[in-house]
């Protein structure tokens, strides 16, 4: 269903988003990206829904070529992003609607999958407030239902419980699940909760920096691992612990030592028959532990393994300006570099324009300010208020 061959990209600021990314998903499968922020996830993902071009290789998405069919690729595909894509100032029912215009579905089979989807995800109760009401997990339900409303062959989710409470979270696990059993939906998801990959995904690919290092079925990672990992963190100031690592290593209990940053990390056969000879060795070579501990393989375990990190990276990953985000090779050729060159000649440039939570903050304080006029009508707020009140409705804007 999904096809990539040496797919590369490199942002403008030199930042190697994406190195060499070569991958396959299957006609029903959940496939995650697991890695920290910046490693290439949502690059690979934008990339693959159009929304971003690309350097070299090739790209296959429900049989069709993103570089070179891409309105082909966007009808068989439904994409939930990060940030949430649905309208606060629209009803529920109304942002499907536009959803279903976008893709220019027929008015009856809008309203037809308006009630199917609505019913599925239990949002027919709210379907006609304000999402501006709804919370967190509501509208994260509703992006997904949107996403939906054209009946793609696949899905992408890029980070979908991200902001989310452990309840909301755990509950959308379950859509998820019942979207590929039940509709036999090929899912591609991106996430850096190792719960998320474990629970829901068939595979796993970790990718770090852009790379992807190691594929396969959750199970099958942590137990190649074998036995329990030991972690060691010492007293700060501590010395000879490089000796102490690499003689710990010749040791037959060992199988393998990992650091991370200034915690070693042992690989052994069997953890509380370990701990006792560790810290034998440790006394041995004067080195003060400050805590010790074991615990069965986990993915954070196997990342740490093929990374040399744990999974709690906080780079952002690059950005990129408007006019590079063409689908295709080089970020649609002759196009980008017109808008590029029309864009530096600009005294409106990109950078220049001011941030939509800017307006937002502005619109919101001029608002708090707002005073009743001569004539006794009620003050700005006051109208929103009844707007908002009255959303249930269908009342027009004021």
């Amino acid at each position: 269903m999904i096809r990539i061959t040496g797919l590369s990209k490199t942002y403008a600021s030199g930042t190697k988003a994406v190195i060499d990314l070569n991958l396959t998903i299957e006609e029903g499968e959940i496939f995650a990206l697991l890695g920290p922020n910046g490693a290439g996830k949502s690059s690979a993902i934008k990339i693959l829904t159009t929304l971003s071009g690309f350097d070299n290789g090739q790209a296959m998405v429900a049989g069709y070529n993103v570089d070179s069919e891409p309105n082909k690729v966007r009808q068989s595909i439904g994409y939930v992003a990060q940030e949430t894509g649905v309208d606060y100032f629209l009803t529920g029912r109304e942002n499907m609607k536009l959803q279903g215009h976008l893709y220019r579905m027929t008015k009856q089979d809008i309203i037809s999958r308006i009630d199917e989807l609505s019913s599925y995800f239990d949002l027919v109760k709210p379907l006609d407030d304000l999402v501006s009401s709804y919370s967190g997990g509501m509208r994260r339900k509703l992006d997904i239902a949107m996403a939906l409303i054209h009946r793609p062959k696949v899905i992408f989710l890029d980070e979908p419980t991200l902001g989310l409470d452990t309840k909301s979270r755990h509950s959308l696990w379950k859509y998820i699940e019942k979207l590929n059993t039940e509709l036999g939906l090929t899912i591609l998801l991106t996430t850096h909760y190792l719960e998320e990959a474990d629970s829901l995904s068939h595979r796993v690919a970790i990718i770090d920096a852009g790379q992807i290092k190691i594929i396969d079925t959750p199970e099958t990672l942590k137990s190649n691992i074998h036995g329990d990992v030991v972690s060691l963190e010492f007293a700060e100031n501590t010395n000879s612990t490089d000796e102490l690592s690499w003689e710990l290593k010749q040791q037959d209990f060992v199988k393998d030592t990992v650091w991370e940053n200034a915690k070693l990390h042992l690989y052994v056969n069997n953890g509380a028959e370990s701990i006792p000879k560790i810290v034998t060795f440790t006394n041995k070579n004067n080195v003060e532990l400050k805590n010790i501990s074991f615990s069965r393989p986990t993915l954070d375990d196997v990342f740490i393994q093929y990374t040399g990190n744990s999974l709690d990276g906080n780079k952002e990953e690059a950005g990129e300006q408007w006019w590079e985000k063409w689908a295709g090779k080089g970020g649609g050729g002759k196009w980008s570099n017109k808008w590029n060159e029309a864009e530096k000649d600009s005294p409106n440039s990109v950078e220049n324009e001011p941030k939509p939570d800017e307006d937002w903050k502005k619109w919101q304080s001029s608002e708090k300010n707002t005073t009743e006029n001569t004539s006794g009508k009620s003050s700005g707020n006051n109208d929103w208020k009844k707007w908002q009140n009255n959303g249930n409705n269908d009342t027009k804007w004021p």
